[in-house]
């Protein structure tokens, strides 16, 4: 009886996502983000032809930097928590942990580039919610309203940031890996598709402007690949930093494969496809790569701490902690040439 009180309370005291950790991790991010107001990183938040034309209305509420810098900031905790959310639904990692929230929150909070607010930080719940209604429908072909609000969701997200857009294939072939896709969800996510469509097209016919039809055009047209950006080498540190920590998780998934059920595999690969398909168009729309690196880091998140969950004793804090310090030694880089 001794013993395994004795076992249980070593499990707890060597939990990577404890409270200890949660709280360490969560002060080097709201270090980070003072840093990020003091300097006036990011502020005022810019607008651009390659942003909607509902982004340029929202940026016009965000005068006070007192008001943004907080607004940006509890908006990234939220997020934070639906992935937590988003993970405790569908036990894609063994065993209650935090590291979701803890790696989610820590890799976009010590991006500078991320500050204050950017389009993704509102259009990433639209995605989370069109997530949630793809992974509920796992194996469930007759799933068809599941379908239709997983598009509109996804459609509606894009009239903030219309690169949503571009993850719509990627929903599909997640459909097709878990099971759902047949006529009657390919319709269903039609309907979805085609119900934004016209509502935005009743909103332009009545106020005789199609601008936003023009604005989706051009904005997903206007390809700039990375390496013809300014400082794209300074910038591009901690992307690729985190891309070649996913190859080495890949290795491991795909080594220790046969321990997990059929839908756990599922779930990582299709989470491993998204997370490719995001770094990807990061590199194609440089202008946009941080909202890009966001939705990269979602996924991520997810199978990072899939790996360090399964570690024992001090490796997950070993890897942890060597984590935290090259990220916050790239954000000194990234700070030092700002």
């Amino acid at each position: 009886m001794k013993r395994g009180i004795g076992t249980y309370q070593s499990k707890k005291v060597l939990n990577v996502s404890g409270l200890p950790n949660m709280i360490f991790t969560f002060l080097i991010c709201v270090a980070c983000w003072y840093i990020g107001y003091t300097n006036k990183l990011g502020f005022p938040v810019q607008r651009n032809s390659d942003t909607s034309l509902f982004w340029d209305y929202i940026c016009t509420w965000l005068n006070d930097i007192n008001f943004t810098f907080l607004v940006g900031f509890l908006l990234l905790l939220l997020g934070a928590a639906l992935l937590q959310r988003f993970n405790f639904r569908f036990v894609i990692i063994r065993g209650k942990t935090t590291l979701p929230f803890l790696l989610f929150l820590l890799l976009n909070s010590i991006n500078p580039d991320f500050y204050p607010v950017r389009p993704i930080s509102l259009a990433i719940f639209p995605l989370f919610f069109a997530l949630f209604e793809l992974f509920s429908a796992y194996q469930n072909p007759a799933a068809t309203g599941r379908m239709f609000n997983m598009m509109f969701y996804l459609v509606a997200g894009s009239l903030i940031w219309p690169y949503l857009l571009w993850f719509i294939p990627v929903i599909g072939i997640g459909m097709y890996q878990f099971r759902i896709l047949n006529v009657r969800t390919f319709s269903a996510t039609l309907l979805g598709f085609f119900t934004v469509c016209w509502f935005v097209l009743g909103w332009c016919i009545w106020k005789h402007d199609f601008s936003i039809f023009t604005n989706f055009f051009h904005c997903l047209t206007a390809i700039q690949l990375f390496f013809f950006s300014k400082s794209w080498l300074i910038g591009w540190l901690m992307p690729f930093c985190v891309f070649f920590m996913m190859i080495v998780l890949l290795i491991y998934i795909i080594v220790q494969e046969s321990e997990n059920t059929i839908r756990t595999r599922h779930f990582l690969s299709f989470l491993f496809l998204f997370s490719m398909v995001a770094f990807m168009l990061s590199l194609l729309y440089a202008s946009n790569a941080t909202d890009f690196v966001c939705v990269f880091y979602l996924p991520v998140s997810i199978m990072m701490s899939y790996f360090l969950s399964d570690r024992k004793r001090f490796i997950p804090f070993l890897i942890y902690y060597l984590l935290i310090a090259i990220l916050v030694i790239l954000l000194i880089v990234r700070l030092w040439n700002i």
